[in-house]
């Protein structure tokens, strides 16, 4: 029960941190993963970033005293406080809408999180301390595969399946893809994390030898700067969403085949446990790219909308044409 209220604490404090760098987006100048050094200078120039950023490692550690002593798992179905919170502040906080394609699936992504919850509930054994069980030692193959996998992916995503199309006919991204990417690099870090329990507070120096400490910072960048990327533009909503239930999941997988995390030994509750993970990322992949009219707020014009006014370069007829 304390890890079930812990981590919905922590779904609590990510959210908080999350809206200050949706307030933010707009303070800052539009950033892009392409350049990486630039953005990464202006978000640590930006005081409110980093308040947002102390919150959301707030949140972190929070999670870690939620899964010391239980089971991964309980982060995913204790998102059913998050979700409906997030929609809440999208919606009465930035003023974001949901399309009715949107709203079906969001609901599926509640019935699935529904689903999950029954086996973490009542299918898992007591967990042992992570902080004083011995350090894990995944073996070299499956732990380079799982974090090439886990940075490579992300970057697929956008740099060839998220770009911006420019041209008369280009539609405005709903950003499941920068959730997508930013949720694998987080729950990246949070898998780093898991394997740093065990190091904390008693051998430093023993963690300061294993890859998980420098992993947990590069992941947890990389996410960190590619959610602000994409919640500068796109719904928060859609892109936190996507985000924390990729990067749970990400977790809970990667979490059992690097350090062996305990499965429901029950047929039906594995059953329902596996089931509702796949129907969540099912529920994720039914989400619309590209913005509907209902959902994505017209931008704001620069120029002055008077009979006689146009923007330089265009004559009159052309502004006539373009309305």
């Amino acid at each position: 029960m304390q890890g079930v209220v812990l981590a919905c604490g922590a779904h609590v404090i990510y959210l908080i941190g999350f809206s200050i760098f949706k307030a933010t987006g707009g303070e800052l100048p539009a950033l892009t993963a392409r350049r990486p050094f630039q953005a990464a200078g202006m978000l640590l120039r930006s005081l409110p970033w980093l308040v947002g950023l102390t919150t959301v490692l707030s949140g972190t550690v929070v999670a870690a005293f939620a899964v010391n002593t239980a089971p991964v798992a309980v982060l995913l179905p204790t998102y059913l406080c998050g979700l409906t919170l997030v929609i809440i502040v999208g919606v009465a906080g930035f003023g974001e809408r949901v399309t009715a394609r949107e709203g079906r699936v969001l609901a599926l992504l509640f019935g699935s999180l529904a689903v999950v919850a029954v086996p973490v509930a009542v299918g898992f054994d007591p967990v042992a301390s992570r902080g004083s069980s011995a350090p894990p030692s995944p073996a070299a193959w499956s732990f380079a595969v799982a974090v090439l996998l886990s940075i490579l992916l992300p970057l697929w995503l956008f740099c060839m399946r998220d770009r911006k199309v420019e041209g008369r006919h280009a539609r405005r991204i709903t950003g499941v893809a920068y959730g997508i990417g930013s949720g694998v690099l987080l729950g990246t870090a949070e898998v780093m994390g898991i394997g740093m329990i065990p190091h904390i507070p008693n051998d430093l120096a023993g963690l300061m030898r294993t890859p998980y400490p420098y992993l947990f910072l590069l992941a947890g960048a990389l996410g960190l700067g590619l959610l602000h990327i994409g919640l500068q533009e796109r719904r928060l909503i859609i892109v936190v969403a996507v985000m924390n239930v990729v990067g749970k999941v990400h977790l809970i997988a990667t979490a059992a085949l690097l350090f062996g995390e305990p499965w429901p030994a029950d047929p039906v509750w594995l059953a329902l446990l596996v089931g509702g993970m796949f129907l969540a990322l099912y529920a994720v992949l039914l989400l619309p790219r590209h913005e509907g009219s209902r959902a994505a707020a017209p931008a704001p014009s620069p120029w002055p909308r008077g009979n006689d006014v146009s923007a330089p370069g265009l004559s009159s007829a052309a502004v006539s044409r373009q309305r």
